[in-house]
Formats: C-alpha cells, sequence, structure tokens
C-alpha cells in the first residue's frame, strides 16, 4: 500500500491491487482501508504538534539513524555504517537525508558481524552471505519499538569485537 500524487502511478496502483487482491479477505482489505484513511486525514488536518504520519516517521528514522551512528563512532571500529547521500524526495519536494529501515553494520575484517553480534551480544541479524554479501556485513531493523531499539544500541555499545566469529 501506498500514497502518491502522481494519478497516473496512482491508477496504475489501483490495477494492481484489483489483481493482486484476488484472494486477500475482504476484512483485511476494509482494515487496510481504513488505516490508509487515517493516514491521509492525518496528512490533510495535523494533529497540535503539526506533525503527520510521515514526517512522524522521518523524525524518528532520523533520530534513530543519529543514535546507532552515536554508538558506531564509540565501538573502536568494531563495526561501521554506510553514509547515504542526501537525496530528492519527491513526496515533500525537498533534499532529504536517507534513514533507511534496514542498517548494514560492517565488523572489522576477519569477523562474521551475524556471529559476532549473536555470541557476544545475544543481539540477532540476518548475516551478509542471505543477502549474497560477504560475512562482515549483517544487516539490522530499525523498525523495532522504542524500548527494543534502546535495547538494540545498549547491546551494540557494549560489543569488543574479542569473539572470533568465524
Amino acid at each position: 500500500w501506498a500514497i502518491v500524487k502522481d494519478k497516473v502511478i496512482a491508477a496504475k496502483m489501483v490495477k494492481f491491487i484489483e489483481v493482486s487482491s484476488i484472494g486477500v479477505s475482504r476484512e483485511a482489505q476494509l482494515r487496510a482501508a481504513k488505516v490508509l484513511g487515517v493516514i491521509a486525514d492525518d496528512c490533510r488536518n495535523p494533529d497540535v504538534k503539526g506533525e503527520n504520519f510521515f514526517e512522524y516517521g522521518r523524525r524518528l528514522m532520523s533520530e534513530r539513524w543519529g543514535k546507532l551512528r552515536e554508538v558506531g563512532m564509540k565501538s573502536n571500529g568494531v563495526f561501521s555504517l554506510p553514509n547515504y547521500p542526501r537525496d530528492y524526495c519527491k513526496f515533500t519536494g525537498e533534499y532529504t537525508d536517507s534513514n533507511p529501515a534496514f542498517a548494514w553494520l560492517k565488523s572489522k575484517e576477519g569477523l562474521n558481524c551475524e556471529n559476532l553480534l549473536r555470541d557476544e551480544s545475544k543481539i540477532i541479524t540476518r548475516g551478509g552471505p542471505s543477502f549474497g554479501v560477504d560475512s562482515t556485513y549483517t544487516r539490522v531493523s530499525m523498525l523495532s519499538r522504542d524500548v527494543e531499539f534502546e535495547l538494540l544500541l545498549e547491546r551494540l555499545a557494549a560489543v569488543k569485537g574479542t569473539v572470533n566469529g568465524s
């Protein structure tokens, strides 16, 4: 599901939904439509904070990436994060920082990042080989609940890189 400004793209999306939703229960479709309606209303009538659903999501992800980068800088080179370039957002019409839903952590050479995080800090991730890259990379979700994300940061901060992660 998505909300777009371009009517041609929206029409193509409607056709796709018609074809791909065959077999999806009516109740599930109605629930999804209700959620999208609430989001659309929120965009038209922002709450007292002046922040709609998308602004909230962008702010939250920006804050999380800032915290994760802070932990990464303090890790003494145990792991690093990629730098994403600013890019043009067609929805807002602005250049913005990229703050994706998943972070690619890279461990220092010779360490299997997935094993390192699992064995040393009990952090479960999806390792690079699952995505066609080497084992020094692993993917971490940035979409967890606040409590879980804070726990992730605590555990990442404690990683020393002393476990043989082969």
